[in-house]
């Protein structure tokens, strides 16, 4: 009877063993890993610009700081086409006055809300935010102007709801 006591003991340990190995047990490393801003670059800390400090501190929990956005949720500002755009109406329309609907970027879809900012940041802070998303992460487009933003501000001062795709492609 010992024998069979000694033998059910080692088929359970050698079993849980053998799962553990096949990975049928999930590890406390298997968590996900926080991509946002580092409690550093939350306070503003370290050699950054203006616009990389507010970027990092208002629109890095959606947009990541990496500039990859969420996927099938939040669109990537790396390698964007409105980024790298000499139009800067459109970027600075978006952060004014938000964003939703349905968009395609890169082949993936994305429909989503982004909420407006004209009534958080001055003409500077946007200016600074939008020239930090148009030259970082490999992005070309240049810097915007806070006299860009005022303008696009002027013109679009009317304006009571977030845009849709469709409204950016007009002229202002």
């Amino acid at each position: 009877m010992r024998w069979l006591v000694t033998f059910l003991v080692a088929f359970v340990a050698m079993t849980f063993a053998a799962c553990n190995i096949r990975g049928f047990f999930i590890s406390q490393t298997d968590d996900p890993v926080w991509n946002g801003p580092t409690e550093e670059q939350q306070a503003g800390g370290g050699e950054q610009s203006l616009g990389a400090k507010l970027f990092n501190k208002n629109c890095a929990s959606c947009h990541q700081t990496t500039g990859k956005g969420i996927a099938g949720s939040i669109p990537p500002l790396a390698g964007s086409a409105l980024a790298n755009s000499e139009d800067v109406t459109k970027p600075i329309r978006i952060v004014l006055h938000g964003f939703r609907g349905a968009i395609i970027r890169n082949g993936v879809k994305y429909n989503g809300v982004m909420q407006p900012w004209h009534s958080v940041f001055s003409d500077d802070e946007i200016a600074a935010i939008l020239t930090h998303v148009r030259t970082s992460w490999g992005n070309t487009g240049g810097e915007v102007k806070p006299e860009d933003v005022a303008r696009v501000r002027e013109a679009t001062k009317n304006r009571t709801t977030q845009y849709t795709e469709a409204e950016l492609e007009q002229p202002l």
